[in-house]
């Protein structure tokens, strides 16, 4: 099992996986979560833009438990070009993820609507989501209700 941030680039390395611009501790959440281990994402009040592909990674792998940003509204990096968003879309879209019932008012205009955002910030994020979960995961985590459930 990998014990160093070293051998944790190493990891991701040899998946193919691009962890130049990742934080030391990234890194490690990416790679011990990749391994199977559930490591709930937290985020400090004075930590830098959250890493979204990082943070829904172990969110996933954590069946959908994640601990809140200590700051409301921390600003998260989706690695898109875009500018980054509030943390909160993270949030809402790994709920939606493992939601076990349909339910009305999922879909990124309506989720949009009730927390106050630009819904082309949830389908950003969704699509770093889609892309997560091709990762090469020890405990793959599919939707309950399937693959984009809120969109039929």
């Amino acid at each position: 099992m990998i014990t160093n941030t070293w051998s944790a680039r190493g990891h991701l390395e040899s998946l193919g996986i691009e962890h130049s611009t990742l934080t030391h501790q990234d890194v490690v959440t990416l790679s011990y979560s990749l391994h199977g281990w559930q490591l709930l994402p937290t985020t400090p009040a004075g930590a830098p833009p959250i890493v979204a592909r990082v943070w829904l990674f172990a969110a996933l792998n954590a069946r959908g438990r994640y601990q809140a940003p200590k700051r409301p509204g921390h600003p998260c990096d989706l690695e898109d070009g875009g500018p980054v968003v509030d943390s909160v879309v993270l949030m809402a879209i790994i709920q939606r993820h493992f939601l076990r019932e349909a339910a009305a008012a999922w879909d990124d205009h309506s989720l949009a609507a009730q927390l106050g955002l630009d819904p082309a910030d949830l389908a950003r994020a969704q699509r770093v989501l889609d892309a997560i979960l091709t990762l090469p995961a020890r405990n793959p985590r599919p939707a309950p209700l399937g693959y984009h459930w809120w969109a039929r």
